[in-house]
């Protein structure tokens, strides 16, 4: 019986290693592209390094975590509230640029 227990938690153990390193991605780094691209199309709205100057008018993308990926691309895309949509005036690397650079400064 001892043995088993012994086994099965160092089964436990093995499988945590290799799970847990799956679910944590690192942050990402940030790229003078994201930065520039962020300056060039969303700082006049949500404010310099994020910095969300508008008293609530428009939506403070440091309350963004890495799990709203998918939420972030749908409002960059389809636009929302009073933000225009941007699909076709920027790229999918642009939108992706400005993820990463937003990740890179929030999550510092």
């Amino acid at each position: 019986m001892r043995n088993s227990v012994r086994l099965s938690s160092l089964a436990y153990a093995i499988a945590i290693l290799f799970i847990v390193p799956l679910s944590c991605s690192p942050p990402q780094a940030a790229s003078p592209d994201g930065e520039r691209l962020y300056a060039d199309y969303c700082s006049s709205c949500h404010g310099e390094e994020f910095r969300n100057t508008s008293a609530g008018v428009t939506f403070d993308l440091r309350r963004l975590k890495p799990a709203d990926h998918d939420r972030f691309l749908n409002a960059v895309l389809n636009g929302k509230n009073q933000m225009p949509p941007w699909r076709g005036a920027l790229e999918p690397e642009q939108i992706e640029a400005i993820w990463a650079y937003l990740r890179a400064t929030v999550d510092k």
